[in-house]
């Protein structure tokens, strides 16, 4: 499941608050309850980074509400594994910006390099469960 990013995004552009961090986790929580009652195992991944993106993308509250839901994300035990997505493609310096090597330009969306990052997020074993 790599959700998340579009419902912080988006409604900047209709003028519009994004997604609360409640509402992500509750609806991230019943989308991995369904699926383990289905006998599925659910694999999440962090919410990258886009500060930088277009002014209504990239909003303080939309970026506040990525870190407290990446945050419950790599401590919740609603999910079989988690990848760090956020933390393999950020910038060191300004973890709410895309690594500037890795950026495809636009800060919100990855290059080539970038996309490689995120594929090495994944633990490969996880992918077996």
């Amino acid at each position: 499941m790599h959700f998340g990013i579009n419902d912080l995004g988006l409604p900047g552009m209709l003028g519009e608050p994004p997604a609360t961090a409640d509402a992500l986790i509750e609806g991230f929580t019943a989308l991995a309850d369904r699926a383990h009652r289905s006998g599925l195992k659910i694999l999440a991944a962090t919410i990258g980074p886009f500060a930088g993106a277009d002014p209504g993308i990239s909003t303080p509250e939309g970026l506040a509400i990525r870190r407290d839901v990446n945050d419950w994300i790599r401590t919740t035990d609603a999910f079989d594994a988690v990848f760090d997505v956020a933390r393999a493609v950020a910038n060191p310096d300004a973890p709410d910006y895309i690594h500037p090597a890795l950026d495809s330009g636009d800060g919100m969306h990855l290059n080539d390099k970038g996309a490689e990052a995120m594929a090495d997020a994944v633990n490969l074993d996880d992918l077996a469960l």
